[in-house]
């Protein structure tokens, strides 16, 4: 929460804050609730996202390529950690 009662992010601010039947508890769990309204759409894109991991050779393949191919503009010498990252984390 912001130092305005806003939360970080696209959610609305607390109208009522200077209420004296406010109640933090109320306002704080609707505001978790519109929250986890949007944790579907990221759930949905993480599991995309695992159904299409590399295989350990499209990996290598993808390091060669970038490295020794060029095709990613990266300095050639940080080739050997990124492999070793990669494969021996």
């Amino acid at each position: 929460m912001c130092h305005n009662l806003t939360f970080r992010g696209d959610y609305s601010p607390v109208l009522a804050k200077h209420s004296k039947h406010f109640s933090l508890q109320d306002t704080l769990s609707i505001g978790v609730d519109r929250m986890q309204r949007n944790f579907d759409p990221m759930r949905r894109q993480v599991e995309r996202w695992r159904e299409q991991q590399l295989s350990a050779e499209g990996a290598k393949l993808t390091i060669y390529r970038a490295f020794i191919e060029g095709d990613l503009e990266v300095p050639r010498h940080s080739a050997r950690k990124v492999h070793e990252l990669d494969f021996n984390p």
